[in-house]
């Protein structure tokens, strides 16, 4: 090794031992002919001293010495001194008197201070090897590590086995646009990227191995956001012969040991219910939160009005299918200015405004059209008292819980309900099956090998968007942290769903016959639950976005501003992947 000792490693009982060194000039400091540096590498700071009087050879070398150069120091440990010892440094305490210096590498001027907090994203992503070096990415970055160490010793201890899957597998559409490979080979033929490994872990269920792990990468070619990237990575587990039971403790138990081992600073134990997570089915978290990922760090819910407003006196409400209502206290802290951005912020999901009302006061379009009737039951049904301010939603059932919830969320965020120091888990339950996409087509949910509610199978063909599923997600103050479900088993069944997503015969064989083949000999009962790594990560270090805990993320545009990937590739080298560029 170069080195002797790293850079956060020094500490008074090594006062008067010679080591040497190596790491990056964080700062440069002249103070009357000494010579002040301290050296940073992944462990931390050391100040080292140039003083001419203890050797002028290694103090003329330093004088030269800008941020950011590398650096190898040889020299003696000793005490900093009385009264100067710094408390915010492990190292506070001792200082190196250099002896010897040698320049490894020097450097230009970084395009941005690297212990500073720099603003323009796109500078960071391409410079992103120095943005490395902030002590912000080293931390995350190492904390990543751990969150990995944990998971695989948790389902390694748990009987499970790591197993990889390929990369470059068979185009099977699952609900997201996928990235195309060709093939060089197999003129006109493809392979594509995972979105994940769902079918292969459903196979090597098939093929015996009872119990799966893995830290998968994944890639889909969608719009990109804050906890979105176009390659990803999720840890997962699939399990044989197992019950939805089964699976929710496995999972739960891998959050228990992550929370209690990387996350001692967070308030998460007075959110269990007996020692679990809480529970809520989706219908559940939907009509008492406006959310399938519910937010429980405060304790504010929806009362259902639907009854009470059909003969209310307010048009909007009388002829809605649905009306709920959100009672906040404290109504005469929240200014009208609050209400019209609030209004914004419903419409922006879904709702045509914001009805609302302040209890005691005739104020609003609600209590100058309702009748007095409602006005009372209103009151008596949310436990309305004088200065509450209630808040509605109408209309069909997501239209009146989507936007509500996210008006909840923001009388959460005014009042400092939502507390960075808590950690809120709870399982969500029984989503549904299918949902209508933009086209108006019946589609999955959540992927097509997910299981039907058993009490709900007779739904299948006559009303499918009824049929709920055994799915599940798992969610941490308001995100979605994974989700899984049992799966299907049987051939006929999984043939069955096919043909209500409005699959033919040969569409079913082209994309699923491998699958349909493989469960004709002997597929076990089996259910797993993949839990986005990036996201996990991110909300244990407190940060806004997924890009802060990954080592070379891409930017909003899906650009590698580093590398300068996309790029444009030789034309020889198209022409052997038998491709041709069509210009639009």
């Amino acid at each position: 090794m170069l080195r002797t000792h790293t850079c956060g490693e020094l500490r008074s009982k090594q006062i008067g031992k010679e080591v040497t060194l190596c790491g990056w000039v964080h700062n440069r400091r002249d103070h009357g002919g000494i010579i002040f540096v301290d050296l940073r590498d992944r462990y931390g700071l050391t100040q080292i001293v140039f003083d001419p009087k203890s050797n002028k050879k290694a103090h003329s070398l330093a004088e030269d010495v800008r941020s950011e150069w590398v650096l190898a120091v040889t020299g003696k440990v000793r005490d900093r001194g009385e009264g100067l010892h710094n408390k915010n440094l492990d190292t506070g305490g001792i200082e190196v008197i250099i002896s010897e210096i040698e320049v490894l590498n020097k450097a230009k001027t970084p395009p941005f201070e690297i212990d500073g907090d720099v603003k323009n994203d796109d500078l960071r992503m391409e410079y992103r090897y120095l943005d490395l070096r902030r002590e912000r990415m080293q931390k995350n970055l190492k904390l990543r590590h751990e969150v990995c160490q944990v998971v695989r010793e948790y389902f390694s201890k748990n009987d499970f086995l790591e197993i990889e899957t390929p990369i470059l597998v068979k185009g099977t559409p699952e609900g997201s646009r996928e990235y195309l490979v060709p093939s060089r080979i197999h003129p006109g033929k493809f392979y594509v990227l995972p979105q994940s490994p769902q079918q292969l872990k459903q196979l090597l269920m098939v093929g015996g191995i009872d119990k799966y792990f893995q830290i998968a990468r994944c890639f889909r070619d969608e719009d990109l956001r804050g906890d979105r990237q176009p390659e990803f990575t999720q840890f997962e587990i699939e399990m044989s012969f197992a019950t939805e039971e089964d699976i929710l403790e496995a999972v739960e138990g891998s959050f228990h040991e992550l929370t209690a081992k990387l996350a001692k600073d967070k308030q998460w134990q007075k959110f269990l219910v007996k020692g679990k997570f809480p529970r809520l089915t989706w219908q559940e978290a939907m009509e008492t939160y406006g959310s399938d990922k519910p937010d429980l760090r405060f304790d504010l819910k929806f009362t259902d009005i639907t009854a009470e407003s059909k003969k209310c006196g307010f048009g909007i409400f009388e002829k809605s299918e649905y009306v709920f209502a959100l009672r906040v206290e404290k109504g005469a802290e929240i200014s009208r200015k609050e209400i019209d951005d609030w209004t914004e912020i419903a419409r922006t999901h879904g709702a045509g405004g914001l009805a609302w009302i302040r209890v005691g006061e005739d104020s609003g379009p609600v209590a100058k059209n309702a009748n007095p009737e409602f006005i009372k039951s209103l009151e008596k049904k949310t436990n309305g008292k004088k200065g509450d301010l209630i808040f509605f939603g109408a209309g069909s059932f997501e239209e009146a819980t989507v936007p509500l919830g996210q008006v909840r969320l923001a009388v959460g965020e005014k009042f400092g309900l939502r507390s960075p120091d808590e950690f809120a888990f709870v399982w969500v339950t029984d989503f549904p099956l299918f949902l209508k996409n933009d086209q108006g087509e019946i589609a999955s949910a959540h992927h097509p090998f997910t299981r039907p509610h058993p009490e709900d199978l007779a739904l299948l063909t006559k009303e499918p968007l009824k049929v709920r599923s055994l799915a599940f997600d798992i969610v941490l103050n308001g995100n979605e942290l994974g989700g899984g479900s049992m799966r299907i088993h049987e051939p006929d069944l999984q043939h069955q769903i096919f043909e209500v997503l409005g699959m033919n015969e040969k569409e079913i064989q082209m994309k699923f016959g491998h699958l349909l083949k493989a469960f004709q000999y002997g597929c076990p009962p089996h259910g797993g639950c993949a839990m986005g790594l990036d996201r996990v990560v991110m909300l244990l270090a407190g940060e806004p976005n997924i890009r802060e805990v990954i080592a070379f993320p891409k930017n909003a545009s899906a650009q590698d501003l580093m590398l300068g990937a996309p790029s444009v590739m030789p034309d020889k080298e198209i022409r052997e992947q038998n491709i041709k560029i069509v210009e639009k």
